[in-house]
């Protein structure tokens, strides 16, 4: 008889490993080679606009705050109903604009200007207390501004990365989403842990999915203690 996934996910440790897991990805989902998406400023901004909304929906509202004000430097000094009309198209719009804003001028208070870009000089456990320091940043907002604008070794840990990692063992079952950061971070050598992040959320989406498992397709299958049988 076959076995859902939720009867056969146990606690016991993968018998895969994290490096032949990227090797196996690779080979379906492509090399993944880290560039700067924004800058680091940009980027926090874009990550705030991006919680509890589409991907779709985030990028449109950024586009349109900095078509509405030119600038972040603009947005620090803008009305906060104007910067909630700016992103609406975003959701959370009441939420998020007055985040921004107090986001932008507690950065321009402490360092002078906008430019974050001192956080990669930083350890990356400081970078990563800089950041959760500014309202509404946790552990995946932090580790998505330093990973995708700084090329630090930070993972950011998204609703796929958090199910598949419970799949294959590489975490626990009551293991937190904010533990599974760190734990999964240590798991690959600091340069592997750019595609490590995309190629997890990659087979989430595609293989490993939440309600209907392709196991039959899966090239992890062999080494998964969560495989349907």
């Amino acid at each position: 008889m076959r076995k859902g996934i939720s009867a056969t996910l146990k606690n016991n440790q993968s018998s895969i490993r994290a490096s032949e897991v990227i090797s196996l990805l690779q080979k379906e989902y492509g090399p993944f080679v880290w560039k700067p998406r924004l800058d680091a400023v940009s980027e926090l901004v874009y990550t705030v606009l991006s919680q509890h909304t589409s991907d779709i929906n985030s990028e449109r509202a950024f586009h349109k705050l900095l078509q509405t004000f030119g600038s972040l430097e603009a947005v620090a000094t803008a009305d906060v109903e104007q910067i909630t009309s700016s992103i609406s198209s975003g959701g959370l719009s009441r939420i998020k604009a007055p985040r921004i804003k107090k986001i932008l001028n507690y950065i321009k208070k402490e360092r002078g200007s906008l430019d974050i870009d001192f956080l990669k000089d930083f350890p990356l456990c400081k970078a990563k207390e800089w950041l959760k320091k500014l309202p509404g940043i946790g552990p995946k907002s932090a580790a998505v501004i330093l990973c995708f604008s700084l090329g630090m070794p930070a993972m950011p840990v998204d609703t796929h990365i958090y199910r598949v990692s419970k799949r294959l063992g590489f975490i626990r079952l009551k293991t937190s989403v904010n533990d599974a950061h760190d734990i999964l971070e240590k798991m690959v050598a600091p340069k592997k842990v750019f595609p490590f992040h995309l190629l997890l959320i990659n087979h989430g989406r595609k293989i490993c999915k939440a309600q209907k498992p392709q196991c039959n397709k899966c090239v992890l299958a062999h080494g998964c203690p969560s495989k349907r049988i």
